[in-house]
């Protein structure tokens, strides 16, 4: 399941009704959670959610969109560093691409090589969790890049990978 921010008895019902995995967005710049998701919360709120998931024993996978605030990295490092304190079934790293007809649609992604330096402190971090690159994230060139950055960072998987990418990690040694 794919959860916002929950409360301790939340987390409790979800392991009561069978769920087994839970992914949500985890954001580290409290601007970017009032600004972009327009939410009237702080960090501290979505690394309690974290918190409490993990005591309720289901396998937690938080997602942390890179560029989040308008294409701009803010709190992404912080938020890598303080979900390093849980233990995780698993770390999703996307990237957040243009969607058309939304006040985002003409926003640039990150700099690949701002996203490439995540990556290995997400490794660095993490580096007994696996850590995928999720499936969002923007198409042509730019996924071409990012996807050889993760093999070369030594994230363990990604979604819908770049044409080719599987014979470049093979070149790689992965």
């Amino acid at each position: 399941m794919h959860t916002g921010l929950v409360d301790r008895e939340l987390a409790q019902g979800l392991q009561a009704a069978g769920v087994d995995r839970v992914m949500l967005d985890v954001i580290g710049d409290r601007e970017t959670i009032r600004k972009v998701y327009h939410l009237n919360a702080s960090p501290e709120d979505f690394y309690r959610s974290v918190e409490y998931l993990v005591e309720a024993d289901l396998q937690v996978a938080p997602h942390v969109v890179i560029g989040l605030h308008y294409g701009a990295v803010l709190g992404e490092e912080e938020c890598l560093r303080r979900l390093s304190a849980y233990n995780l079934h698993s770390l999703v790293l996307v990237v957040l691409s243009f969607t058309e007809g939304t006040p985002m649609e003409m926003i640039q992604p990150p700099q690949v090589a701002s996203v490439a330096k995540l990556f290995r402190s997400a490794r660095e971090l993490f580096a007994h969790t696996p850590i995928i690159l999720g499936c969002a994230r923007p198409a042509g060139e730019y996924k071409v890049e990012l996807d050889k950055q993760a093999v070369l960072a030594g994230l363990d998987g990604i979604a819908y990978p770049a044409d080719g990418l599987v014979a470049y990690s093979k070149s790689q040694g992965r």
